[in-house]
């Protein structure tokens, strides 16, 4: 089985690099053209998302944007590449949601394993979690409490999945940190940042997260 990926780039050679060379294991479908972007989400069940950071008229960020906003976007990985590795970017790409990030000079073995990581853990992952009122569904990315539709980022969605998995267990930020964006080079303050946003949206949730000097805990809501 092939895998699918879909791969936005405004260098066509780069593309076609990676059409032919990831071609053992990948279904590359590649565009230069980021404004099609609805066109290729609404043909294609991609395993995996590739966007390059810096290209004219939508970067990969403000891309990535649209695409984890589209009601057909299946909720897998996004990565982002560049040539263009420094922390400021690496930073940015993850914090505006991608799970990876892959500079232009890896060899393209690394490339190849670190997109079939991605791909596998998002397809073997269990599909239901549930904790008191709340229930999420992995596979379309969906939540709700009280059987209520809750909408949440991808990143949020993976980090809530995360936690309640390890519940009673109370994750560090670290420990989140490699299970949702599989390296170190996130900062720790990033979970405090998505975190700081979720909270409001799951106030109606029976249960409720906090944060203890590096760990991230879970308690049940007393009743009033």
């Amino acid at each position: 089985m092939k895998w699918t990926v879909l791969y936005f780039d405004d260098q066509l050679q780069n593309i076609e690099a990676f059409q032919e060379v990831l071609s053992d294991n990948f279904t590359v479908i590649g565009s230069t053209d980021a404004t099609n972007y609805l066109d290729l989400i609404e043909t294609h069940y991609p395993h995996a998302i590739l966007l390059d950071v810096h290209m004219p008229i939508i970067d990969g960020h403000t891309l990535y944007k649209k695409i984890s906003q589209h009601p057909l976007y299946n909720g897998c990985p996004v990565l982002f590449i560049s040539g263009d590795a420094s922390d400021e970017n690496k930073i940015k790409s993850y914090e505006g949601g991608g799970i990876d990030f892959l500079p232009r000079e890896l060899k393209i073995e690394e490339i190849s394993v670190r997109l079939l990581n991605k791909i596998k853990f998002f397809l073997q992952i269990s599909t239901n979690l549930e904790l008191g009122n709340l229930q999420l569904d992995i596979k379309t990315m969906k939540a709700t409490i009280d059987f209520k539709n809750v909408d949440l980022t991808l990143l949020e969605l993976r980090l809530l999945s995360h936690i309640i998995r390890a519940y009673p267990q109370s994750p560090s930020r670290q420990e989140l940190i490699r299970s949702v964006w599989g390296n170190d080079s996130v900062k720790p303050g990033t979970i405090n940042t998505h975190l700081t946003n979720l909270k409001p949206k799951i106030e109606a949730w029976d249960h409720m997260i906090k944060v203890r000097e590096d760990n991230i805990i879970v308690q049940k809501k007393e009743r009033l």
